[in-house]
């Protein structure tokens, strides 16, 4: 994933920078700015946040189909 695509990957998954960045261990406005193009992440920072924002996506997946099985709502998550 091109560091462009962080954060419309972020949001159409609806995972917030704030969880996103405390995943990744990387400062929320460093994200900040990284996701805007103002800086450029290091090579282990950018690992980082590909890494957690994949696992995030997984775990979010996991959590929608546990609710699911058990009839909970799913609150406003998509599909």
């Amino acid at each position: 994933m091109p560091i462009r695509d962080l954060r419309s990957n972020r949001a159409a998954a609806e995972i917030s920078a704030t969880l996103l960045a405390t995943k990744a261990k990387v400062n929320r406005s460093r994200l900040s700015m990284i996701e805007r193009g103002y800086i450029q992440p290091t090579q282990e920072e950018l690992q980082r946040l590909r890494e957690s924002l994949d696992q995030l996506v997984r775990d979010k997946a996991v959590i929608k189909r546990a609710a699911a099985s058990v009839g909970w709502p799913l609150g406003g998550w998509n599909d």
